[in-house]
């Protein structure tokens, strides 16, 4: 079975950018845009090994969770652990496993060991709700401007 593509032809419009300036009422001022520079320290590119700290204040005492955050590698690894295909390529995807593979892998010091599946599915609601909190998203809709 044969495919046929066909080439798409685009119009392009080539605009002189004086006379379109010249259109322009007077007195209106053009934004101007913040030229970015480029970048010239690769290490920055690369996810932090800095241990941040999430406080949570339980039953009237704080509890120090600390994390690393997820490289982009083991966000992948979490997505790929917590999806399954069955007999008829029926996919499935399971957010609480997601969840518990990230925070197996960010937590590095915390007052629960061993920090597994099954310690993080008996915590109280409200502590697993707050180091869910941590966790980037699965998918993300809108990727933040990671200037800085």
């Amino acid at each position: 079975m044969a495919t046929k593509q066909k080439a798409r032809k685009k119009k392009v419009e080539i605009v002189n950018m004086e006379e379109e300036q010249e259109e322009q009422p007077q007195g209106e001022e053009i934004p101007e845009v913040e030229e970015i520079p480029l970048g010239d320290d690769p290490s920055v590119l690369f996810t932090s090994v800095e241990e941040k700290a999430l406080e949570i204040v339980h039953a009237g005492k704080k509890w120090v969770f600390k994390y690393k955050e997820l490289t982009w590698g083991e966000k992948n690894i979490c997505i790929d652990d917590s999806q399954t295909w069955d007999a008829n390529g029926g996919f499935s995807f399971s957010i609480s496993k997601y969840y518990a593979a990230a925070l197996t892998r960010m937590l590095t010091h915390t007052p629960i060991r061993p920090i597994t599946e099954t310690t993080l599915n008996r915590l109280d609601r409200r502590i697993g709700e707050q180091l869910v909190a941590i966790v980037p998203q699965p998918v993300e809709q809108v990727i933040p401007d990671l200037k800085g």
